[in-house]
């Protein structure tokens, strides 16, 4: 007994040494969370941080901060700085996409090291309220990615009024695995770019709905308009439980095809320190997050466990009744593809227009009793009205009216469409100017004017915009120009893919020139249309927008 005694004794005052051992000279692992997962993390850290555990013969203390994955990413692979906050020592991002993401410039190479461990699962859903799941129909047939397509691109009719809200790819997981799905759907083609700018430009870009508060807000705001939404299966969840007297209707995307059915957020556990000693307490906190305490915790967050087993789903919301489909995981080079071409569709666009008041334009368009000049007028109305306010613009006549001997005349220097230029907005004084222009008996020089044009907006290129030159003409040359071989030539030495300059003509009628006009817009990878009619330009539009996802040889017609 006395010998029981001390040695219990001696454990004690062990077991007490240590704990103030603990206490007082921890290894400390800062763990950066997503925000969704935040709580059910923090939860897991404290009972591990209770149980003093050791790594590598020193006690283990993890400190969880809740952090946007697209911030964290940008901090590790160097593209911004610490706000302040301690090195991060292991990661939890929403999804491996933003390994991707931070492993694609070479601290982040260096520093993310992704594990075998999958913390969480939770696929992605299609979501509205059941007010306007029931007004609009929009899910009697189940849901699939078409849901989000505007109209006339394969999407619901637009009787139905429906919007998109969608998070924003750029910093929301759900948001670019959206959109992959939706490039899945279309496709490379000409019309697979056309309808997936189509699809950026009508959708209404959001914060994440990634918590019960965040879709309560989203229920809210469509009170009185209708839209649907994308969100994961946990935020649904926690709504749900939040909300049961009003659920909101949820479907996981279905599919024929494996790669586009419902993907998932996967929360990988990613180590991102450099000292064995932080790194060693890392990995001990990774393998307490695999074991089942951590992983009942994380199931009764509403997330499913890294073995991909679910807590009971609510039944209001008719997910537990669904059959899920995940999708084929998206490789790396999908992910950078995808995100590159979201941000090209959404820079601001800096444009020199220039419209052919030649004599020309008298001729009749064949639409009700107009000349080409009404039909143009009339075009670049509408034209104008489809630029964001980002856009910076400015506008030539050509030929001269007022001075025969140049072929082009500067009417509003390039700028910003909503600030002031005069009494006006520059927005306004284009307008007014458009509808203004009468043809004029001037010598017509195309060439001439399009090499001018060319040289100025690629001396004065701006980063960070796309930038080109857009004419509105038709297509009938005068004699004395440049020839066209030497314009094409010039065109082409001064192309430069990195610092793109395209060049966009919009032909009217049928009796100029077509092939000429093909062969200078496509010697800057820029695009060529035939018009006949206003009506076409809104079509245009997307199609020339959609040329920014093109590399040179990718142009259309």
């Amino acid at each position: 007994m006395g010998v029981a005694a001390a040695t219990m004794v001696g454990m004690s005052a062990g077991a007490v040494m240590a704990h103030a051992s603990c206490t007082n000279r921890p290894t400390i692992v800062n763990l950066a969370v997503s925000l969704d997962i935040y709580p059910a993390i923090q939860t897991v850290a404290r009972t591990f941080n209770r149980e003093d555990q050791v790594a590598d013969g020193q006690c283990v203390d993890v400190q969880v901060t809740q952090g946007a994955p697209s911030t964290v990413a940008s901090e590790l692979d160097g593209q911004a700085s610490l706000q302040g906050g301690s090195p991060i020592d292991a990661w939890i991002p929403d999804s491996s996409l933003w390994i991707d993401v931070a492993r694609g410039y070479a601290p982040g190479a260096q520093a993310v090291q992704p594990t075998s461990i999958t913390v969480a699962r939770s696929p992605v859903v299609i979501v509205t309220s059941q007010a306007v799941a029931k007004q609009t129909g929009v899910f009697n047939a189940g849901a699939n990615w078409s849901l989000l397509l505007p109209p006339g691109f394969g999407g619901p009719p637009a009787s139905l009024g429906l919007a998109v809200d969608l998070p924003d790819p750029t910093d929301s997981a759900v948001g670019l695995l959206s959109v992959i799905e939706i490039s899945r759907l279309l496709g490379q083609s000409a019309a697979g770019r056309q309808a997936f700018t189509k699809f950026e430009y009508s959708t209404v870009t959001t914060d994440e709905f990634n918590s019960a508060a965040a879709l309560e807000s989203f229920v809210q705001s469509i009170a009185l308009r209708k839209a649907i939404a994308v969100t994961s299966e946990q935020a649904v969840v926690a709504y749900d439980r939040a909300n049961p007297s009003q659920p909101l209707a949820a479907y996981y995307p279905t599919s024929a095809s494996k790669a586009t059915g419902s993907p998932e957020l996967n929360y990988p556990y990613v180590l991102t320190s450099s000292s064995p000693a932080e790194s060693a307490g890392a990995e001990a906190f990774g393998r307490f997050l695999e074991e089942p305490y951590a992983q009942s915790v994380i199931r009764y967050n509403g997330f499913r466990s890294g073995s991909d087993i679910p807590d009971d789903l609510p039944g209001l919301s008719g997910l537990s009744s669904q059959r899920l489909n995940v999708a084929t995981a998206a490789a790396p080079t999908e992910v950078a593809a995808n995100l590159a071409a979201w941000q090209k569709l959404g820079l601001g666009s800096r444009v020199l227009a220039i419209l052919d008041d030649s004599a020309a334009m008298r001729a009749p368009s064949g639409l009700d009793g107009l000349d080409l000049e009404q039909v143009l007028d009339q075009t670049a109305s509408r034209g104008l009205a489809l630029f964001p306010a980002s856009t910076e613009m400015g506008l030539w006549e050509m030929p001269n009216g007022n001075n025969p001997a140049t072929s082009y005349n500067t009417l509003v220097p390039i700028g910003p469409l909503p600030a002031a230029y005069g009494i006006f907005s520059r927005r306004e004084e284009l307008a007014q100017i458009d509808l203004g222009i009468t043809p004029n008996n001037n010598p017509m020089h195309i060439n001439d004017t399009v090499l001018a044009a060319y040289k100025l907006m690629t001396s004065t290129y701006a980063a960070n915009y796309s930038n080109a030159v857009v004419i509105l003409t038709a297509g009938i040359d005068a004699s004395g120009d440049m020839k066209l071989a030497s314009l094409v030539s010039q065109l082409k030495s001064m192309y430069n893919p990195v610092r793109k300059v395209a060049i966009i003509i919009v032909q009217f009628g049928t009796v100029g020139n077509f092939a000429a006009m093909q062969d200078i817009a496509n010697a800057t990878g820029g695009s060529a249309y035939q018009i006949t009619s206003p009506d076409q330009i809104a079509q245009v539009f997307i199609a020339a927008i959609a040329q920014r996802l093109c590399d040179q040889g990718c142009s259309g017609t």
